[in-house]
């Protein structure tokens, strides 16, 4: 009985990672030009940035912890403003890049190479008062869900299957669009920088109209 139920909170963590890491959003356009620009790993470490993210968040409403949805709530134009801000920042970056395409060898790659885009995309995930509150929710119904989650351990079956739905999301959208490395030359790399950074700014503005400033 406990081995069923340890193994059907893990599929629904493993669902809810997926569900959380699908969706189209600023951490996706960057893994997407991150994996072009610079290769597989470069795509894997944004990815990963925005999974750690997520797991916090998703271990504090899993584990019952309040604090931070009531912070976001009371706080949410502020976070809001910031996160525009740092998306309006990220966008520009990329719009004004001269793209350079790395010469990639494989097998070649290490994770710790990359190491600088994790902090990047775990500040866009974490400041997206809109993800958090909807990791919360999301977690909280899973929970009710399944009898709801009666100690530390079922919990941590939870976020176990979370780790490996978000990371089956981000290893294969990096190892999709790396695939197409071969096809992209600068000038298309430069393209698609400019939507990139385009998509950023929009969803930057975003935020902004949300909260009234424009």
């Amino acid at each position: 009985m406990a081995f069923l139920s340890n193994f059907t909170l893990l599929l629904t963590g493993i669902g809810l990672g997926l569900l959380i890491s699908a969706p189209v959003g600023p951490v996706n356009v960057l893994c997407i030009q991150g994996s072009l620009s610079k290769g597989f790993v470069a795509g894997l470490a944004i990815g990963f940035g925005a999974l750690l993210a997520d797991l916090m968040i998703a271990a504090m409403a899993a584990l019952g912890i309040t604090v931070i949805s009531g912070f976001m709530k009371a706080y949410e134009v502020p976070v809001q403003i910031g996160g525009g801000v740092i998306l309006l920042i990220f966008g520009l970056r990329l719009l004004l890049a001269r793209p350079k395409l790395l010469y990639v060898e494989p097998g070649s790659q290490c994770l710790m190479a990359h190491i600088g885009a994790l902090p990047q995309s775990f500040l866009l995930t974490i400041t997206n008062p809109g993800a958090i509150l909807g990791i919360f929710a999301v977690v909280g119904s899973a929970g009710s869900a399944v009898g709801g989650l009666a100690s530390y351990r079922e919990a941590l079956f939870l976020l176990a299957g979370m780790f490996l739905g978000a990371a089956m999301w981000w290893l294969g959208l990096a190892g999709l669009v790396a695939s197409f490395r071969r096809n992209i030359t600068e000038q298309r790399l430069r393209l698609i920088n400019q939507i990139a950074g385009g998509l950023l700014i929009l969803s930057g503005a975003a935020l902004f109209l949300k909260v009234g400033f424009w």
